[in-house]
Parts: C-alpha cells; sequence; structure tokens
C-alpha cells in the first residue's frame, strides 16, 4: 500500500526562535507545509520559505479557526497535520507516522483523527501530559470552529457520525506554558479578550468559562478564576473527558492555592466520585487533608495515587503523580507521623522510580 501523503497546516507570527526546530522535527514526514503568517515582523517567513513553506499572508481576524481553516484550504495531503511553532514533535518517533497510517485498522475502524502524546514543559521544570487531536483527513467538510481554543471535531462527527478517534504511540514536546512564551506572546491578554468575546456571543457555550478560568488562574487572579470554574460546572453537558476533568482539577488547584483546604477535600470527593481513576486528584485531596491535619487521610490518599499509579487516557496529568511524587509525599507523611521504617522505604522507592525514565510517562496504545 502507497504510503500516505501528509500537509502540514500552522498558523504564525513572530516564530522566528522556535520556528525553525518545530519545522525540522517534522520535514521527513510531512509532504508540504503550509504556512499561514497574522503579520510577523521579525524572520518568520523567510526562515518558513527557506524549508519550502508555502506562505499565505493573512491579517489577524481575531479568531484562530478562520486562520486555521485558510491554511487548510490549500493543503493537498491525504492527511492534515497542525502544529504550532512552540511544539515539536519526537524526531526519532515521527518516522513511524506514515508507517502507522497504512494500517488497515485505520480504514476498518473508520478512523479519521489522530490524536499524539503531549507533553506540556512546566515553568516548575515539571511536565504535564496530554492526549490531543493534531491530525484529520484532508475532507472539505472537516473545519475548525470558534475564535480560540478551536476545535475540529464537531464538525467531522457532524459529517461522520460514526467516526473513530485513533492514538499514535508519538510525542510532541509543547513548550508554550513557559512564563518567557506567554510573555513574549502577550497571550494571556489576547485570549482573556477573545474568551469574552466568544462569551458575549455564545453564552451558553460553558468551556469558555473553563478557559477564561485558566487565563485569570495564571494571571493569580484566584477568586475571579474560582468563580468562572465553577461556571463552567454548573452544567457541564457536553464537555468531553479531557475538559471535564480538568476543569475539576483546575478548580482544585485555585482552592489550594487560595488556601481553602476544607473546599478543597469536599469537592476533591465530588471530583473523585466522578472520576475514580484521576490519579491527580488523589494528590490534591492529599495536599488539603495533610493542611487540615487529618495526616491518615492524606496518606490513604496517597497510597490510592500510588496504587493507580499515572493518569491514563484523556487525563491532563502530571509527571510524578501516581508515582515517585506519591512516594516522596508518602516518606515526609509518614515521617511527620514517626513511622521511620515505612517513611524510608518510600523515598527509597521514589529514588528508584526517579532512575528509570519510563514511570515518567504512560506508554500511549497505537492505532
Amino acid at each position: 500500500m502507497d504510503k500516505p501523503s501528509i500537509s502540514l497546516c500552522m498558523i504564525v507570527k513572530n516564530e522566528e526562535e522556535y520556528l525553525p526546530k518545530c519545522l525540522s522535527s517534522v520535514m521527513r514526514i510531512v509532504d508540504e507545509i503550509i504556512i499561514v503568517d497574522t503579520g510577523s515582523t521579525d524572520n518568520t517567513v523567510s526562515i518558513a520559505e527557506a524549508f519550502g513553506a508555502k506562505v499565505i499572508h493573512m491579517p489577524w481576524q481575531d479568531s484562530f479557526s478562520a486562520a486555521r481553516n485558510r491554511g487548510f484550504e490549500e493543503a493537498t495531503g491525504d492527511w492534515i497535520l497542525w502544529l504550532d511553532a512552540d511544539e515539536e514533535m519526537d524526531v526519532e518517533e515521527a518516522d513511524r507516522l506514515k508507517e502507522l497510517l497504512t494500517r488497515d485498522a485505520i480504514r476498518e475502524q473508520n478512523i479519521e483523527v489522530i490524536q499524539f502524546y503531549f507533553i506540556n514543559h512546566l515553568e516548575t521544570g515539571e511536565t504535564s501530559h496530554a492526549s490531543l487531536d493534531r491530525m484529520v483527513r484532508n475532507r472539505p467538510q472537516y473545519r475548525f470552529e470558534g475564535r480560540i481554543h478551536e476545535q475540529i471535531l464537531p464538525s467531522v462527527l457532524w459529517a461522520n457520525p460514526a467516526m473513530k478517534v485513533g492514538q499514535v504511540d508519538i510525542h510532541i514536546h509543547h513548550y508554550g506554558n513557559l512564563a518567557k512564551n506567554i510573555l513574549r506572546q502577550d497571550k494571556i491578554r489576547r485570549n482573556i479578550s477573545l474568551l469574552l468575546q466568544s462569551l458575549r456571543e455564545n453564552p451558553d457555550y460553558r468551556q469558555n468559562h473553563y478557559y477564561l478560568g485558566i487565563e485569570l488562574y495564571r494571571m493569580n487572579d484566584l477568586e475571579n478564576a474560582l468563580k468562572h470554574f465553577n461556571s463552567a460546572l454548573e452544567d457541564p453537558s457536553g464537555f468531553p473527558k479531557a475538559v471535564l476533568s480538568s476543569a475539576h482539577k483546575y478548580r482544585l488547584m485555585t482552592l489550594e492555592s487560595m488556601g481553602d483546604y476544607h473546599d478543597l477535600v469536599q469537592y476533591s470527593l465530588e471530583s473523585i466520585t466522578l472520576f475514580p481513576d484521576f490519579t491527580d486528584l488523589y494528590h490534591l485531596m492529599a495536599k488539603g487533608l495533610q493542611a487540615l491535619g487529618q495526616t491518615g487521610k492524606a496518606i490513604d490518599a496517597l497510597r490510592q495515587a500510588l496504587s493507580l499509579g499515572p493518569a491514563q487516557g484523556e487525563y491532563p496529568g502530571v509527571s510524578g503523580h501516581g508515582t515517585y511524587l506519591a512516594c516522596v509525599g508518602l516518606g515526609k507523611l509518614l515521617a511527620s507521623a514517626g513511622d521511620r521504617i515505612n517513611a524510608d522505604l518510600y523515598l527509597t522507592l521514589a529514588s528508584l522510580m526517579l532512575g528509570d525514565a519510563r514511570i515518567r510517562f504512560r506508554e500511549p496504545m497505537g492505532v
């Protein structure tokens, strides 16, 4: 079977620092590069052209969907891959992509969208992970919706209700959440403006409250962040599992930052009832229990996290939760409770886990 062709579509503005690494990471697997530039004043355009990209100049229209869809209009490949400039595909793993796309399972299972395994690099040096849609069959009816946090899956489902989403064991590293990149592009101010505009246009779309809560959390505007997370969770019907579980987690993180440990524990119990296998929730509950002096219950929560292991599937997990961070937490709690022997055992186990890089990331399933 002939290997399918892949079009890479991107939207960029002033990305000269990151664009070369992004494009280099996928050069061997894409058949064409389409760049929609929304007003760069640095060397972004010349860098894109040096990689052989077709560059489309498009004024910014306060809509990520409009810019992405403009690039999709030019794509000629069988599949369309979309990336942001601050993302890089694992070069060694990327070579497997075309072979995976030739598998009979792609056709037989009616797979129209492909997810990749994202590693989000955080300011703390930790990483979080999530599975995200980043490839779709090239069909004219498949287009993005929404001014910001644009989605393509609704249009795919509308056109093909029987479609399925596949997942490949290929990692993409994302650096956009590092503070220097957020400040460089003034992302928070831009995102809040677009989200407020979206809420005015569609006040019933509660996912925008979730996204607005995240931006306010980043600004340390915790009271307002909490209000928006609560608004999102008042009626979360239609939320994808990844968004709903993340909204619950962010609400708990906000309560922790506010020092509201009583509500942190109460809402943790509510969230765990909905997502009993989401490891990160137990870590957050343990922090609240510890702050309230309920050491025994905090130990139980971390033991549960350890038994679950790292968050799986669509859950937005932090590396170390369910593994070495659970062991470190247990070691400290047991030491404070006077159980020095078991404390040392857990701290030793944490050291052993840190020596094995494989425990940091779940191995995602192939398609």
